[in-house]
């Protein structure tokens, strides 16, 4: 069987679609600490979680578009905005985590 370049790339991408899927769900025990509603404490465990989550499929994202895809328009301005919007948090955090160190 003789497969094509495209062929090669789709089956390839799909391999790496299935190995790497993360699902983002909330846990089904509610006396899971990260979730219980009377905490106030847990904000930093809640966001790396959700930090670690967004990275694992930035990553994937990363692996699957080629440099000559052409995206559509909105989702070329979600991941813009996304970017934006995380350099704000970056930028922001590590003005509180080392004041002065940080170039404005």
């Amino acid at each position: 069987m003789k497969i094509t370049r495209e062929g090669l790339q789709s089956l390839i991408k799909e391999s790496i679609r299935r190995q790497r899927s993360i699902l983002l769900e909330f846990p089904s025990n509610p006396e899971d600490r990260t979730y219980r509603k009377d905490d106030n404490d847990d904000e930093g465990h809640m966001a790396k979680k959700e930090l670690f989550h967004m990275s694992q499929k930035a990553q994937q994202l990363h692996d699957i578009l080629t440099d000559d895809e052409q995206l559509e328009p909105w989702v070329q301005s979600k991941i813009t905005k996304a970017a934006a919007m995380m350099s704000s948090v970056f930028d922001h955090m590590m003005y509180e985590k080392h004041p002065g160190h940080v170039k404005e």
